[in-house]
């Protein structure tokens, strides 16, 4: 069996990240902070964005090639990784700081967050419905 469709979600995916890693880089230079955010909002703000990509990307890509290698159709796999990519995207651009944020900045960040989580239960729940046979 091969593996196509994961490598490019895993890939744009991998891009996301070198973006957002690069940018808390140029920020860490532009402070000054080697370590931690120093209490300074931007640098926490953009080691967050990074962060969360981090944390929630790489086991929703490790589903989405366990839904691959278990034979689900590919137009459901691409359907998972549009929508991984889109909440993934849409997360660090909405993120925010302080709670006075706009109201559409809200709904924005739950989107990403419900998105992503309902992204990982919708595979967890296609695994284990493939793994019972």
């Amino acid at each position: 069996m091969t593996i196509s469709i994961t490598l490019i979600y895993a890939a744009i995916i991998a891009v996301l990240m070198a973006v957002l890693s690069t940018m808390a880089a140029m920020k860490r230079g532009a402070t000054g902070i080697a370590l931690g955010d120093g209490g300074n909002p931007s640098l926490a703000l953009s080691l967050r964005r990074f962060g969360n990509l981090s944390e929630y990307a790489a086991m929703a890509i490790v589903m989405l090639l366990l839904m691959e290698l278990a034979g689900v159709p590919a137009f459901w796999l691409h359907v998972y990784g549009i929508a991984l990519v889109a909440v993934r995207l849409l997360h660090p651009f909405i993120l925010f700081d302080t709670m006075d944020a706009s109201t559409a900045m809200k709904f924005g960040r739950f989107v990403a967050g419900a998105g992503t989580a309902a992204l990982l239960l919708a595979s967890a729940i296609t695994l284990i419905a493939i793994g019972l046979g």
